[in-house]
């Protein structure tokens, strides 16, 4: 048993490296971060937050287009904007334009527009970098000196979203905060939480294009927006018309189409503003979590069966992915789960399979053992091949079930010499003991098994079970033949018929349903005790439910009933089948002797029916009722029953 906990663990172990491995690598090299970027983009579109009040975007749209004709504008037509909004009382704003020279046409205009927003005070330009470039190209220096500037720039991922933005962007040796973050800070200056450092930062995402509120740029010229709709909120001025500006993929755009740039600034304001900003988990960090799941995945594989090992993999799967989107939702850390996902998805079959082989390779040996045991060469040479090229598992059941056959035909031979039934004694001891543990396994493994195989490997189970089933069946009852064989009745402790028919009725129910049959059990005592081995009756009593059950009606009843006699208690088992004639009892008690050769069976059945009626002195008959059927009688003489 040590040697076999030994190799577990170093099976385990290595597997355990080999995953990790594959952990550490996805973390590293980023191979399933789309995965992770389609949960991420699920959780996002599942989170949305109400439309904020203290944020306005004044939208170029395509009625402004039609209105003030194609663009660029006028910076004139800037400038009196930005007065209206003045006016109005309107907080921080945002130009999200690109003023990258003079207007040659109007110079003037540029002076206007510079005179504007000297007037307002509080307005945010944006920079731009150009790609692969570390210079930025800066608005006019007369709109330079009269704004705050910061860049407006959105990240793209390898899978072409738009998630994250950069919170400083570095030219020429300045640093260029977000432009939403400058606006946070004109708009709560006081607010000292919010300073966010630089780096990638992942965008937080209220709700799809659309959900803030906008206002045409036509209609704020037209007087049509109300002072109180624009008075103490901030206000974004950009694009949204169709290939005007920049027009972004984000996790929401499967919702409602791409993002306007505007908007994906609106979305990171809000963040800032309200402390939402989504923190990924850092690289060590997010490496030690994904292994801690793996390695505590691991350890309950050891100590589980293959069901419950299934049913833990896959709850752990579907939790990680569950508690990450949930704490993406409502505690604002990221945590992607794809690397111990694919790691724990991955452990399981891989288990599994050391497992199977484990279990084969025991169950091919002591196959071995057992044939050797027979002497029977036969089975020792089928019991001892690898496997067939084609299907190695089919080849190791068919040994098995060859050797079982063998073993058991052996045990037909004459006993009477000393010799024989010494060989007969000890094979039964060694059957008794060394069969049932790797058939237990073998039984639990293909239980466990079916579930988990492909259609085209439920057969090759469901054979596997019944190999198993025969032996296990073979090896119990030569168990209880010795055990009765040994039995004196000087050790017999007082039992309650009632509760070994009822027991029994029990057992019996699993097998009977699995045919469509039924048990009906038939008793009005309360307690029918007697002295006797109750182990022993209770598999008498099986041993007749189980020959009824084969050899009945597929969909029939099978009747367990116990009364009381004059003679003593009489336990009877009736079928609606056609049994055999009374004259044929003694010889179908005697050992592998089998009613029917088509019936699967070993003829030890009703031979250990009669070693433990003789030994506590029941007999038994058999008739065939008037009402039909066939049934099989125990009757206790009153001598041995307790009054």
């Amino acid at each position: 048993m040590k040697r076999g906990l030994r190799r577990h663990l170093r099976e385990l172990a290595i597997l355990a490296v080999l995953l990790s491995a594959l952990v550490v690598g996805t973390v590293q090299w980023g191979w399933l971060d789309r995965v992770d970027f389609w949960l991420y983009d699920t959780t996002v579109t599942l989170s949305s937050r109400p439309v904020p009040h203290d944020i306005l975007i004044l939208s170029i749209d395509e009625d402004s287009l039609s209105r003030w004709g194609r663009w660029p504008w006028s910076r004139r037509v800037l400038g009196n904007a930005l007065n209206r909004l003045t006016e109005a009382g309107a907080g921080p704003v945002l130009l999200d334009v690109i003023f990258s020279g003079a207007q040659r046409d109007d110079p003037e205009a540029d002076v206007q527009l510079a005179a504007a927003m000297q007037r307002h005070g509080r307005v945010v330009l944006p920079m731009f970098m150009a790609d692969g470039q570390d210079e930025a190209v800066l608005p006019e220096p007369a709109l330079v000196a009269a704004a705050r500037l910061g860049h407006s720039q959105a990240l793209v991922d390898s899978d072409g979203v738009s998630r994250r933005y950069m919170a400083q962007e570095f030219a020429n040796g300045v640093a260029y905060p977000h432009v939403a973050q400058v606006l946070r800070d004109l708009f709560q200056p006081q607010d000292k939480k919010a300073v966010v450092p630089g780096g990638a930062r992942l965008a937080p995402f209220a709700g799809p294009p659309g959900h803030f509120e906008r206002r045409s740029f036509t209609a704020l010229m037209e007087g049509r927006v109300p002072a109180k709709d624009i008075e103490g909120r901030i206000v974004l001025v950009g694009a949204t018309a169709t290939g005007l500006g920049d027009n972004l993929i984000t996790p929401l755009a499967g919702t409602n189409g791409t993002m306007p740039g505007v908007e994906f600034i609106a979305n990171v304001l809000d963040g800032l503003l309200h402390h939402l900003a989504p923190k990924p988990l850092g690289g060590v960090a997010r490496l030690a979590l994904s292994l801690l799941f793996l390695w505590g995945l691991l350890l309950l594989l050891l100590v589980t069966s293959p069901r419950v090992a299934l049913l833990t993999t896959a709850t752990a799967c579907v939790g990680v992915a569950l508690a990450s989107g949930a704490l993406l939702k409502w505690g604002g850390i990221w945590i992607p789960p794809a690397a111990p996902i694919a790691a724990m998805a991955l452990a399981y079959p891989l288990w599994s399979w050391r497992r199977l082989e484990a279990s084969l390779s025991a169950l091919t040996r002591e196959t071995v053992r057992i044939a050797t045991l027979s002497e029977v060469g036969r089975a020792r040479s089928l019991a001892t091949r690898g496997g067939g090229f084609f299907d190695p598992v089919e080849s190791r059941i068919h040994a098995i079930t060859h050797a079982v056959d063998n073993i058991a035909a052996a045990l037909t031979t004459d006993g009477s010499t000393p010799e024989a039934r010494q060989h007969r004694e000890d094979m039964m001891r060694h059957l008794a003991h060394d069969l049932r543990s790797p058939l237990l396994s073998l039984r639990s493994l293909a239980d466990n098994l079916r579930g988990d195989r492909a259609e085209d490997q439920t057969q090759m189970l469901a054979r596997v079970d019944a190999c198993a089933r025969r032996a296990l069946d073979l090896s119990e009852q030569f168990l209880l033949m010795g055990r009765a064989d040994a039995l004196n009745p000087a050790s017999f402790a007082e039992v309650d018929l009632v509760q070994i028919l009822h027991q029994s009725a029990d057992d019996l129910w699993e097998d009977a349903n699995t045919q469509g049959a039924r048990i009906v059990r038939r008793c009005a005592l309360d307690c029918a005790p007697v002295h006797g081995d109750a182990r022993l009756l209770q598999r008498v009593l099986l041993n007749l439910g189980w020959n009824a059950l084969r050899h009945g009606p597929r969909t029939g009843t099978v009747t367990l009933s116990l009364d009381a006699t004059p003679q003593g208690y009489l336990l009877a088992v009736h079928d609606q089948g056609s049994g055999f004639e009374s004259s044929a009892l003694g010889n179908l008690s005697q050992r592998y002797a089998q009613g029917q050769a088509a019936s699967a069976g070993h003829g030890l059945g009703l031979a250990l029916v009669q070693q433990v009626a003789d030994k506590h002195q029941i007999d038994v008959s058999t008739d065939h009722p008037s009402h039909g059927g066939f049934q099989v009688h125990l009757q206790w003489r009153s001598a041995h029953a307790i009054r």
